[in-house]
């Protein structure tokens, strides 16, 4: 496997480096698994997460509707509802 380990921050650099942090996950064994939660749960939002099938308790890398961004997590809190919670409008 070859990896660049790019400093590059143009969209071509950070595409490559999702492709080489991918390809190690393969290399060990965690093959991932793209999916998209949606319905009554997450407020009927779109919220991607890879995850692998490789290992039952594995991480999952989920898309924290709070935060806007991505966050490793478990399958347990993601399902829970954890990341798909807004802030509240009287913290600010």
């Amino acid at each position: 496997m070859t990896t660049t380990n790019s400093t590059d921050v143009s969209p071509v650099g950070l595409w490559q480096n999702l492709a080489d942090a991918l390809n190690a996950l393969v290399t060990a064994g965690q093959f991932p698994h793209f999916h998209d939660l949606y319905g009554a749960s997450n407020h009927w939002q779109h919220q991607p997460f890879a995850s692998t099938a490789a290992i039952a308790d594995a991480p999952w890398v989920v898309f924290d509707l709070a935060t806007q961004q991505f966050t490793v997590s478990t399958k347990e809190r993601t399902h829970a509802g954890e990341h798909h919670r807004r802030p509240s409008h009287n913290s600010r």
